[in-house]
Parts: structure tokens; C-alpha cells; sequence
């Protein structure tokens, strides 16, 4: 709750391309008129908005990034570290639950 889902990567980038675009307009508002509160609070809501999908946006980037160098480097043995790393936290959180 109040966080950004990471179960759906389309989801977050939709909402990242409004959350952008609201905070243009929300900034254009605060610009034209400063003293305006309500265009105060829709630039700061938005900026929030955007600022708790940015490093999941960011983190999937970066894995993308790394996920084609790895592949165009060693091809397909470059899927062995993403799957271990897959197991491995299955294997943890199933431990974690075990212990409860």
C-alpha cells in the first residue's frame, strides 16, 4: 500500500509517463501562479508520485542493461546468474516462512 507495484512493468510505466506528465502540468500551474496552494500541492503530490516509481524504473533499466550485456557476451549461459539469483531467493523466502 502507498508504494509502487512491481509485479507489472507496463503498469509502472504508464503510470510513470502520467506521473510525469501531471507533474508538467502541475509545475506550469505553480509557475503561473505561485501563490496558488492547490497548484503548490498537485506539483508536490505528483513529484512524490513520481519520485516512489523512479527506482524501480531505474533498477529495471539497469537490469535490462545488464541482461544484454551479459547475453551478447556469453549468450545464453549469460540466464544461469538470473535463474541461480531467482532459486536462491525462492529458497530464502521459503526458508523465511518455514521459520514463522
Amino acid at each position: 500500500k502507498n508504494c509502487a507495484s512491481t509485479k507489472v512493468m507496463t503498469t509502472n510505466t504508464t503510470q510513470i509517463a502520467i506521473d510525469a506528465t501531471e507533474l508538467g502540468f502541475a509545475w506550469h500551474a505553480r509557475r503561473r501562479a505561485p501563490a496558488n496552494a492547490a497548484a503548490a500541492a498537485a506539483y508536490d503530490a505528483a513529484r512524490m508520485r513520481l519520485a516512489g516509481l523512479f527506482p524501480i524504473m531505474l533498477a529495471f533499466l539497469l537490469g535490462t542493461a545488464a541482461g544484454t550485456i551479459a547475453y551478447v557476451s556469453i549468450g545464453s549461459w549469460g540466464l544461469l546468474v538470473p535463474v541461480a539469483l531467482m532459486y536462491g531467493a525462492f529458497g530464502w523466502a521459503s526458508a523465511g516462512r518455514g521459520a514463522d
